[in-house]
This record gives structure tokens, C-alpha cells and sequence, in this order.
């Protein structure tokens, strides 16, 4: 019987993500993402070069497949504080920032690789840009959303939104390394208590 389309999925799913993790740990292992041929890439993954046009369109496409991975990361441990923004809670704001340190931390090749391939593939670059406008956004609802409830102080939403979130992304690139973990909790706490202080009514 031939494969089903869930067992087809999967298999290109699994092959996807073997690629992604090849790519992460070659990164990780000091070599720059611009200047990796597709032949690296391939022969590192256990596969063909002609299996992974099968799967990536080129190396730009490997790259903004990456960049939403990691950036679904960050929303997905955003949302609660995105959601209870009105609420004024000093210690769900930690929490938050936490997990987002926790992100970078342990995928720190794959935004270093994001970053590299932004660098040398506009598309890339465009794919990030747009990703980030998306957290802007969503923050700039939670300020909103803090607003209206007179828990945050009148600061304009989307400017601060942008400053906050592209502060956040310069820290975690260039402060958070696994071989300093010892540093990040002093790191949460610092980004909690200024974004506490530009927030929140004290």
C-alpha cells in the first residue's frame, strides 16, 4: 500500500527538522551559515544534495524556515504576558522575560544563523523584519490593553512596542551565551525592571 499523506507529512516534516539541526549545530560549531554550500549542509544531515532541493527551495529558504521557528519560539512564551498585560503583575512580567531568555539561550546558533543569513540574503532579511513587526504588534496590543485597564502609563503604544522588543533582541543576541548562564537570571531581572519602570504606573 503506498505511504498515506500523514505518513508522507511526517517524513518531510522529520527531514526538515534534520536539516534545521545540522544546520543549528554546524553554526553552533563556529562555521558562518553565509558561507556553508548546500554540499555542507547536505553531507552533515546524512542526505543528498539533491534530497535537500527536495526539501528547501536553496539555503535563503532553509534560513527563513529557521527564522519562523525561532520566532514562533518567542510568541509562544509571550502570549500569557501579552494576555494579562492589564493585570499589573510584576511577577508574571518575570516569568515572561525568563522564558524569552530561556529561548535565546538554548537556540542562540539558530538566531546567530538567522542573523548571518540576513546579513548576505535580503529575502531572509525581509522574512525577519516582517516576523518582528508581528511581536511589535502584539506587544503594542498588551499596551494597549494595559492602557485601557490604567495599569500602564501613557506611553505610546507602538513606538515603545518597537523600542522594547528590538532591545530585547540585541540582548539576547549579543548578552546570552551558554557558556555565561550563570549571568541570565541578572539579565531577566534587569529587562523585567526596565520594561516594569517604562510600563506600569509606580
Amino acid at each position: 500500500m503506498p505511504p498515506s499523506r500523514t505518513t508522507r507529512k511526517q517524513r518531510r516534516d522529520a527531514m526538515e527538522q534534520r536539516v534545521l539541526a545540522a544546520a543549528e549545530q554546524l553554526v553552533r560549531d563556529g562555521e558562518n551559515f553565509g558561507e556553508l554550500s548546500v554540499e555542507r549542509l547536505a553531507g552533515v544531515s546524512g542526505i543528498s544534495r539533491s534530497t535537500f532541493y527536495v526539501h528547501f527551495e536553496d539555503k535563503g529558504d532553509l534560513a527563513r524556515r529557521m527564522t519562523k521557528a525561532v520566532v514562533a519560539d518567542l510568541e509562544e512564551v509571550s502570549t500569557d504576558w501579552w494576555s494579562t498585560a492589564d493585570q499589573a503583575d510584576r511577577g508574571q512580567l518575570r516569568t515572561a522575560i525568563g522564558a524569552i531568555i530561556d529561548v535565546y539561550r538554548h537556540r542562540g546558533a539558530a538566531f546567530t544563523l538567522v542573523s548571518q543569513a540576513a546579513a548576505v540574503d535580503e529575502s531572509v532579511a525581509d522574512e525577519l523584519r516582517g516576523l518582528m513587526r508581528r511581536l511589535i504588534d502584539r506587544t503594542r496590543q498588551a499596551i494597549e490593553l494595559g492602557q485601557a485597564a490604567g495599569a500602564m502609563r501613557p506611553v505610546e503604544p507602538r513606538e515603545t512596542a518597537a523600542v522594547l522588543i528590538w532591545m530585547i533582541e540585541r540582548v539576547g543576541h549579543q548578552m546570552l551565551r551558554p557558556s555565561d548562564s550563570g549571568g541570565h537570571d541578572k539579565v531577566a531581572d534587569v529587562l523585567t525592571d526596565i520594561i516594569w519602570s517604562t510600563l506600569y504606573r509606580v
